[in-house]
C-alpha cells in the first residue's frame, strides 16, 4: 500500500481540518534529518518534533511505513452511505381469514407472517463538523429510507354451483357483508417512507502503534479495539396500508358485485436516540447499532364499500385520530475498507413499529364510524448491502 498522509496536527486537542482535507503533512525533526519528503509524521497521535538526536538515531533516519491506522479511516468533510435493504414484514402471528367456502372449507387468506420480502433503498448524506478534545468526530447527517412495497393477494371461488362463500362474523361485525358470493379476491399492499436528521458523535481509534517487522522495518499500524458512537435526532415515518376486497354475485346484496376498499395512512413524527459499538480492525470492523424513540402519530383511514347498482348499501367512512407510537431498530453490520474513503458493508436489520392502524384491522362493513383500532405492530427484518464513501 502506498504511504497515505495523516490529517493535520491538533492544537490543544482541537483539530482544524478533518481527516484527508488535502493539507500536506507537517514536517518533523526526523523528516528533516532523513531528507525524505514522503515521510509520515504522527499528527495528533504523537508529535515527533520533541524527538532528540538520540531518538532519531534509534529510528535510523528512516520513515515508518504506513499501514491502515486510526487516521487512515474516515478522511473527508462529507460522507455518504448507499444501501439496498431487503426486508420481510410480519404484522400478526396468525393468518387472517376474510372468506370461507362452507362446502369445501377452503379460505380466503391474508398471510400475516410471510407476505414476502420487499426491496428498499436507504441513502445517507453527512457533514463533518469538528473533532473534540476526546478525539471524537461530530457530524450532522440526513437519511432517506423507503421505496419498497410489501404485497400479497388471494382468490377464493365457490366449489359448487351454489353461492356458498361467507365472511366470518369477526370481520363482518354482524353487518351485511359478502355472504353468499360466487368468488372473492383480495389485494393488500403496505409501504413506508422514512426521513431523519441526526447529530452523531463518533469515537476514533486511540493513538497508533509503531511495530518492528521481522524484516527490520518500523510500521505504523492501528491500535485495534472497541469504539462507540452516539446519535440523537428527529424522524418522520409514513406508513400506508391499502386493501382491496372484491366479490361477485353476492346473494346478500341481491346478487350484485361488491368492492371494499380500505386505506390507512400513519404519519409519525418523533425524537430518537441511539448508539453503537464497533470492534475495529485496520481493514474491517463489525458494528452493533440500536436506536428508537416515541412518536406522535396522525392516523387517517378511509373505508369505502361499493355495491353495483345499489347506492343505498354503498357507503364511505373517513376516520382521523392521534395516538402515541414507538419505532425501534437494531442493526448488525460488517465493513471492509477498500480505501481510506471507500468501504463495502453488509449486515442484518430488524425494525419494530408499534400502535399503528393497518387496513385489514379496519374491516367491519359498518356505514357508521365504527371502531378505529391501533392493533398493528409490524415487524421487519432482512439484509443490508451497500457502501460508504468519504470525500
Amino acid at each position: 500500500m502506498p504511504p497515505i498522509s495523516p490529517p493535520a496536527e491538533s492544537v490543544e486537542g482541537m483539530e482544524v481540518l478533518p481527516p484527508g482535507a488535502g493539507e500536506p503533512a507537517p514536517t518533523s525533526v526526523r523528516d528533516e534529518i532523513a531528507g525524505d519528503p514522503t515521510a509520515i509524521t504522527m499528527g495528533e497521535y504523537g508529535d515527533y518534533h520533541a524527538l532528540d538526536q538520540a531518538n532519531c538515531d534509534v529510528w535510523a533516519h528512516r520513515p515508518a511505513l504506513t499501514s491502515s491506522t486510526g487516521t487512515w479511516l474516515r478522511r473527508g468533510w462529507w460522507y455518504t452511505e448507499i444501501e439496498a435493504v431487503v426486508l420481510n414484514r410480519m404484522w400478526k402471528r396468525d393468518d387472517m381469514t376474510l372468506g370461507q367456502d362452507s362446502a369445501s372449507n377452503r379460505k380466503l387468506i391474508l398471510a400475516r407472517t410471510d407476505p414476502g420480502a420487499s426491496g428498499s433503498v436507504r441513502f445517507t448524506l453527512g457533514r463533518f463538523l469538528f473533532r473534540d478534545i476526546k478525539n471524537r468526530d461530530h457530524t450532522m447527517e440526513f437519511t432517506a429510507f423507503g421505496g419498497g412495497e410489501s404485497t400479497q393477494d388471494d382468490t377464493l371461488t365457490s366449489a359448487s354451483d351454489g353461492q356458498t362463500l361467507f365472511v366470518p362474523t369477526g370481520i363482518s361485525d354482524f353487518n351485511p357483508a359478502f355472504d353468499g358470493a360466487q368468488t372473492m379476491n383480495v389485494d393488500y399492499d403496505s409501504r413506508f417512507n422514512s426521513f431523519e436528521v441526526n447529530y452523531r458523535v463518533k469515537e476514533r481509534l486511540s493513538r497508533d502503534r509503531m511495530l518492528l517487522t521481522p524484516g527490520g522495518e518500523w510500521v505504523r499500524t492501528a491500535n485495534e479495539g472497541v469504539t462507540k458512537q452516539y446519535l440523537v435526532g428527529f424522524r418522520y415515518f409514513d406508513l400506508v396500508d391499502t386493501l382491496d376486497w372484491n366479490a361477485t354475485n353476492i346473494s346478500t346484496f341481491a346478487n350484485e358485485d361488491g368492492n371494499y376498499h380500505v386505506e390507512a395512512d400513519n404519519d409519525m413524527f418523533g425524537l430518537q436516540i441511539g448508539g453503537s459499538m464497533l470492534f475495529e480492525h485496520d481493514r474491517w470492523n463489525i458494528e452493533i447499532m440500536g436506536k428508537g424513540g416515541p412518536y406522535i402519530t396522525d392516523v387517517k383511514s378511509e373505508s369505502r364499500l361499493t355495491i353495483t347498482n345499489d347506492a343505498d348499501s354503498s357507503f364511505t367512512v373517513n376516520n382521523r385520530d392521534t395516538t402515541l407510537s414507538y419505532i425501534g431498530e437494531l442493526q448488525i453490520i460488517g465493513r471492509y475498507h477498500l480505501r481510506p474513503n471507500i468501504s463495502l458493508k453488509a449486515g442484518w436489520q430488524m425494525m419494530y413499529v408499534s400502535a399503528v392502524a393497518l387496513a385489514p384491522d379496519q374491516l367491519n362493513f359498518s356505514p357508521d364510524d365504527g371502531r378505529f383500532p391501533y392493533t398493528g405492530d409490524p415487524f421487519y427484518n432482512g439484509g443490508i448491502f451497500g457502501m460508504e464513501c468519504y470525500w
